[in-house]
């Protein structure tokens, strides 16, 4: 009995000192993996602030130069001077009051203001040629300039009018690089990346310290002007240098920023070591971890013999909660379905009905008439959105009225830019379902996903066959795609997945998208 108490202690010794040193070998392995991860994750994470700063960065400015546009057109609706001062204040009434600190509001005026002063940067100078000369007011000059005054710099956007006397008159908006950077300042108050922003000359426009505002980049960063040769949209190549403003190594990104009236360059910079300062820590807490394992796994040995009934009994408790949850899936799918249909419903109603009551806007004052029957439309096509069917299936030729008009609103809100082909004996189709919006829900997402212009029309056809419908548009992408989550063609997957329907399908093929739309046979 002694001797076989002996080995017992001999063989469970051997084992927890075979543990342990598996314990240390797993520890320093899986240290050396966490530094790899952390870095791993220190670039993803950079990224990603990348793409933040970079979308944020860019609709601020974008929003900030598309005024000029905005004045151009309140200076060809005008007939006159005084006409055109009063459009413009009143214009600039209604701008928010957190521009009121930013923006210098420059009035309409014969006099040119500083015209003395030579800026040193033109971000955009355009000249027009005046081509309809009996037109009271023409804008013949387009300019975004970067103006040094006492206090500073200026970002100028300012436009040269041509009134029918042929004096010049100029009217526009002064944005101090100052006040840029504090708006951005506040704005990003939390963040722990920083961007700067330069035109091709290394001229800085926005930078987090006001000192370096208006001085060149190619002076105090690390970036030279062949770094911004070959930059291309998209491209996002990061480098590690030394930030002079941190003084710590930083993950850059640099980017062309694309705006539609200048074309600047944007740098943004995310500390390196942000994730690398825990690291000592984490390893001793895996130590501790792996120690504390090692004692459990030993108690565990104790007493596996002891543990087997139970596992067994657990087992079999577990296959019988399993044949239980397979039939609440099948309850649980059907309720997905519905869950789906209510999600895509919250997605199409807010951003169709925005679209559709800013067209019926603009149509009131031009066609009574045809504003009417617009609005009766609107209200049909609401009350079918809101009463979908039990089974989420509905008759192909109700869903074929309600594309109609559908139809009908887009087409006044895109004119011959969208083209719409319905072809098919309809009458053949008769007793054949289709998923609740499906013909809908495939036109929104052309719309929503591809360009629709004069110059690019968006043609869809749809084809009845007589297994199911065709749904083909011209592809021709966005060039800044929306964010989609998907939600409309999940939501025909998953109808389609109840009623045991395999062939439905979608994809590109040949500058096309296509999805077939198999018909559903209730019986």
């Amino acid at each position: 009995m002694k001797i076989t108490t002996f080995f017992t202690k001999i063989k469970y010794t051997t084992l927890v000192l075979v543990m342990i040193i598996v314990t240390v070998l797993s520890t320093l392995a899986l240290s050396y993996l966490i530094t790899s991860e952390i870095n791993i994750v220190s670039e993803d994470i950079a990224k990603r602030n990348f793409r933040e700063k970079y979308d944020d960065v860019y609709s601020d400015l974008n929003r900030l130069e598309s005024f000029l546009g905005r004045i151009e057109t309140i200076v060809e609706s005008s007939n006159s001077v005084v006409e055109l001062q009063n459009n413009f204040n009143t214009w600039v009434s209604f701008q928010p009051e957190e521009l009121d600190s930013l923006i210098s509001w420059q009035q309409v005026s014969f006099t040119q203001k500083s015209a003395s002063e030579t800026s040193i940067a033109i971000l955009q100078d355009t000249v027009f040629s005046v081509t309809n000369s009996n037109k009271p007011l023409s804008v013949i000059k387009k300019q975004s300039v970067i103006v040094p005054v006492t206090n500073g710099y200026v970002w100028r956007n300012k436009l040269t009018v041509l009134n029918a006397a042929k004096d010049s008159l100029f009217l526009g908006y002064d944005i101090p690089l100052a006040n840029l950077q504090k708006y951005f300042a506040n704005v990003d108050s939390k963040s722990i990346n920083y961007a700067y922003v330069f035109n091709k000359d290394g001229l800085c426009i926005l930078h987090p310290d006001e000192k370096l505002l208006g001085k060149s980049v190619f002076s105090f960063s690390s970036i030279s002007p062949k770094d911004t040769v070959g930059l291309s949209l998209g491209k996002e190549e990061p480098a590690i240098v030394k930030s002079d403003y941190l003084q710590l190594d930083v993950i850059r990104y640099l980017q062309p920023l694309e705006l539609k009236e200048t074309s600047w360059y944007i740098a943004v910079s995310s500390p390196k070591n942000i994730s690398e300062e825990n690291v000592t820590k984490i390893r001793q807490y895996t130590f501790l971890i792996y120690g504390i394992s090692t004692m459990l796994l030993v108690f565990v040995f104790y007493f596996f013999n002891r543990r087997i009934k139970n596992q067994y009994i657990e087992k079999e408790r577990l296959l019988k909660e399993k044949n239980n949850l397979i039939v609440q899936n099948e309850i649980a799918e059907k309720e997905s379905s519905f869950l789906q249909l209510q999600q895509l419903k919250e997605q199409i109603n807010p951003h169709f009905l925005f679209n559709a009551l800013n067209a019926l806007y603009m149509l009131i004052d031009v066609n009574k008439e045809k504003s009417k029957v617009f609005a009766l439309k609107l209200s049909k096509l609401y009350r079918y959105f809101i009463s979908p069917p039990a089974n989420n299936i509905t008759p192909v030729e109700k869903e074929l009225t309600l594309l109609n008009e559908y139809i009908y609103l887009q087409q006044t809100r895109f004119n011959k830019s969208l083209l719409v082909t319905i072809l098919g004996d309809e009458q053949a189709v008769k007793g054949y379902y289709i998923p609740f919006l499906a013909l809908q829900t495939l036109v929104e997402n052309a719309i929503k996903h591809n360009e629709v212009t004069k110059t690019k029309p968006l043609t869809i056809t749809v084809t009845l066959k007589k297994d199911g419908i065709e749904v083909v548009n011209n592809y021709q992408p966005i060039v800044k795609p929306q964010e989609s989550n998907h939600f409309g063609i999940d939501y025909l997957k998953h109808i389609y997945s109840f009623y045991n329907v395999t062939n439905f399908t979608n994809h590109q093929k040949n500058k096309q998208y296509v999805c077939f739309l198999p018909y559903i046979v209730v019986k």
